[in-house]
């Protein structure tokens, strides 16, 4: 089965820019890829091919929430489980709960600790259109950079990724809690992250 990955931009940069993009026809080799405009970008090739959108890194926040029992569960999405979402995480939050989109780790547990992916709900629902639009509806959002699970054993990791004028730093489980902070890429925003 094909797999069309597109790269969503983030939030901040300008609206009709290129697309970056993958293409794999069996999920393990790309077979193309490049940066072209929306309406340019590859269909997947054979019937049932995927579109999987990226969202980058510094769109997302990630926060380490317990659901309390009787919350949630695999496949759960209703309003109860939205409203104490946005109950455990308003103190966190830059934004209005309103205002953003959650996205629940794989494997939700109730009673245990999960982590919680929050972006800007307008900007990803824009993207998701936009690409539906051209005729590459999407059939998964998944994160650029995750934290790590809490049986992982994979070290740390610190990845320098962006362009020239909007350079990042990523730390992928790092801390104690294994979760990825976004900090510009500065000597000084080293010094912010602690050994893992």
């Amino acid at each position: 089965m094909s797999t069309l990955i597109v790269f969503l931009a983030p939030p901040s940069a300008a609206p009709a820019g290129d697309y970056r993009y993958a293409l794999t026809l069996d999920g393990h080799a790309v077979t193309d890829h490049g940066s072209v405009p929306l309406a340019l970008l590859p269909h997947t090739t054979r019937a049932g091919g995927d579109v999987v959108a990226v969202v980058p890194a510094q769109a997302l926040s990630w926060h380490r929430v317990t659901l309390p029992k009787g919350v949630g569960g695999t496949g759960t999405n209703t309003p109860r489980l939205r409203a104490v979402l946005e109950g455990l995480l308003e103190e966190r939050l830059l934004d209005d709960p309103a205002a953003l989109h959650f996205a629940l780790a794989p494997g939700l547990r109730a009673g245990e600790p999960t982590w919680v992916a929050a972006c800007n709900r307008a900007w990803l629902q824009a993207a998701v259109q936009a690409l539906e639009a051209a005729g590459r509806p999407v059939a998964r959002i998944v994160p650029e950079f995750a934290p790590a699970a809490a049986d992982d054993t994979a070290p740390a990791a610190l990845y320098a990724t962006g362009t020239p004028d909007a350079a990042q730093w990523v730390a992928q489980g790092w801390g104690p809690e294994r979760g990825v902070t976004v900090l510009p890429l500065s000597a000084p925003a080293l010094l912010l992250l602690q050994p893992p």
